[in-house]
C-alpha cells in the first residue's frame, strides 16, 4: 500500500505533459524554459562565455614555461693541440648535451592595461548572459502566444459546437413540421445542408486545434503528438499604464541593456590603447640545467646549473602612428554604439507606443463585441420563436444564427487580440508589466 501510494506522489511530481493533465500557462512557459531546443543553446553558449569570464583573470598572472633539449652527434674529429705539435685524431666522437631551461615572466606594469582587459572580458561574457535572457524572453512570448492561440482555437471550436446543436435543433424542428405537412420539403432539405456544413466547419475546426497543439509541443521541447486539456476562456489586465511600460522598457530591455554593454566594452578597449602609451615593466625569474658530455675536446663533461633574474622595461615611442590610428577607430566604435543605444531606444519607444495602441483599440472593441454578442443572442431567440410558430422563413432563421456564431467569434476573437498585446507589452517591457 505504501509503495503505491510513493508511486502516487511521484507520478504527480514529474513535470512532464501527459495525455488529460490540465495545463496552465504557468506550468506551459516552466516547461519551456526547460526543454526548449532554442534556449538549450543559447544556455552552453553562455556556458562558454562563462568559462572565458573565469580566465579573464589570466592578464593579471605571470606566465611560465620550460623549455627542454637534448641533443645527440657523432663525428670523426681532427684535434691540433695549442700546447704540442701532435695532431690527434678522433673516429666516432660522441657528443651529447641536455639543456633544460623553466622560466617565470611576469608584467608588474603596464599602465593598468591588464586590469582594462580583464575588466572587458568579464563585460564580454557577460554578453552570453545577454543573449540568453533575450532567448527566454523571447521564446516565453512565443509559447504564450502559441498557448493562447490554442485556446482561441478551443472557444472557436465550442462556438462551432454550439451552432451545430442550434442547427440540429432547427433540423428536428424542421423534419418535424415537414412530416405534419407544415413545411415545405425544401425547407427540411435546407436545415439539412445547413447542418452539414456547420458538422463540416466543426471538424475544419478540430483539425485547426490539432496543428496549433504541435506548434505549442515543438515550442515546449515535448512529443509533438502530447495532448493536454488547457483551460478556456481568457483573462487579461485591463489597466496597465503606458508611462509604467515605457519606465520598465527603458530600464529592464534586454536588447538595450546587451547595447550598453557592447558601449562599455569599447570605452574599455579605448583605455586599453591608452595603457599602451605607458612604459611596461616585467619581472623575469629562470632556472638553468645544462649537462654536456663530449669525445673530444679539452673538456670531457660540463655540467652547469644556477638561476636567473633580471627586470625588464619596454617603452614604445614611435610605431608609425599605429596607435593614434586604433584609438581613432575605437572611439568611432564607441561613437557608433551610443548612436545605435539611442536607434535601438526609440524604436523601442515607438514598439510601445504602437503596441499600446493596440492594446487600447483591442479592449475597445472587445467591450462593443460583447454588446454585439448580447444583441445577436436576443436577435437569435426572437428569430427561433417566430419561427416555431411560423411568422418568420427559415432563412431568416439561419441568418440570425449566423450572425450569432460571427458574434461570438469576433468577441473571442477580441479578446484573444487584448492578450497578444499584453504579451507584447510584457516582453518589450522586460517582463514587468503587472
Amino acid at each position: 500500500m505504501k509503495m503505491k501510494i510513493a508511486l502516487v506522489l511521484f507520478f504527480f511530481a514529474l513535470v512532464k505533459v501527459s495525455a488529460q493533465e490540465p495545463l496552465t500557462i504557468t506550468e506551459a512557459v516552466q516547461l519551456g524554459l526547460e526543454h526548449n531546443l532554442s534556449i538549450k543553446i543559447s544556455k552552453k553558449s553562455a556556458e562558454t562565455s562563462a568559462n572565458n569570464s573565469d580566465m579573464s583573470y589570466g592578464a593579471l598572472l605571470p606566465t611560465f614555461g620550460v623549455t627542454a633539449n637534448k641533443s645527440y652527434s657523432n663525428n670523426d674529429v681532427t684535434q691540433q693541440l695549442a700546447n704540442s705539435n701532435e695532431t690527434r685524431e678522433i673516429k666516432d666522437a660522441k657528443t651529447n648535451n641536455l639543456n633544460i631551461s623553466p622560466t617565470l615572466n611576469w608584467t608588474v606594469f603596464d599602465g593598468l592595461g591588464m586590469f582594462h582587459t580583464r575588466d572587458r572580458l568579464k563585460a564580454q561574457a557577460q554578453l552570453g548572459e545577454d543573449d540568453l535572457q533575450i532567448q527566454i524572453e523571447n521564446n516565453i512570448a512565443l509559447i504564450s502566444n502559441a498557448y493562447y492561440r490554442v485556446v482561441l482555437e478551443q472557444e472557436r471550436a465550442r462556438v462551432f459546437q454550439d451552432a451545430l446543436d442550434l442547427s440540429k435543433q432547427r433540423l428536428e424542428l424542421a423534419y418535424t413540421r415537414y412530416e405534419v405537412g407544415k413545411a415545405s420539403k425544401l425547407v427540411y432539405l435546407q436545415a439539412q445542408v445547413d447542418y452539414n456544413s456547420d458538422s463540416s466547419s466543426f471538424l475544419i475546426q478540430e483539425e485547426l486545434i490539432h496543428n496549433v497543439k504541435l506548434e505549442l509541443n515543438r515550442l515546449l521541447g515535448q512529443d509533438l503528438e502530447n495532448e493536454y486539456e488547457i483551460t478556456s476562456g481568457f483573462s487579461f489586465d485591463s489597466s496597465i499604464a503606458l508611462d509604467e511600460v515605457l519606465a520598465d522598457a527603458n530600464l529592464n530591455s534586454p536588447t538595450v541593456v546587451r547595447a550598453q554593454r557592447n558601449r562599455d566594452i569599447n570605452y574599455l578597449q579605448m583605455k586599453e590603447l591608452n595603457a599602451e602609451k605607458f612604459p611596461r615593466v616585467s619581472l623575469n625569474f629562470g632556472y638553468t640545467y645544462n649537462d654536456r658530455n663530449s669525445d673530444a675536446g679539452a673538456v670531457l663533461s660540463n655540467l652547469s646549473t644556477g638561476f636567473n633574474y633580471g627586470a625588464g622595461l619596454s617603452f614604445n615611442i614611435f610605431n608609425g602612428f599605429d596607435l593614434k590610428r586604433r584609438e581613432q577607430n575605437a572611439q568611432i566604435q564607441l561613437e557608433m554604439t551610443e548612436l545605435q543605444i539611442r536607434d535601438l531606444t526609440q524604436s523601442l519607444e515607438s514598439d510601445v507606443r504602437k503596441v499600446y495602441g493596440n492594446y487600447q483599440n483591442n479592449i475597445r472593441l472587445n467591450q462593443l463585441e460583447e454588446l454585439n454578442l448580447e444583441v445577436a443572442k436576443e436577435n437569435y431567440d426572437i428569430a427561433l420563436e417566430r419561427f416555431k410558430v411560423g411568422n418568420s422563413t427559415a432563412i431568416e432563421l439561419r441568418e440570425a444564427q449566423i450572425n450569432l456564431v460571427q458574434a461570438e467569434i469576433r468577441k473571442i476573437t477580441s479578446q484573444y487580440n487584448v492578450k497578444l498585446s499584453e504579451i507584447e507589452l510584457k516582453r518589450l517591457s522586460g517582463g514587468n508589466v503587472k
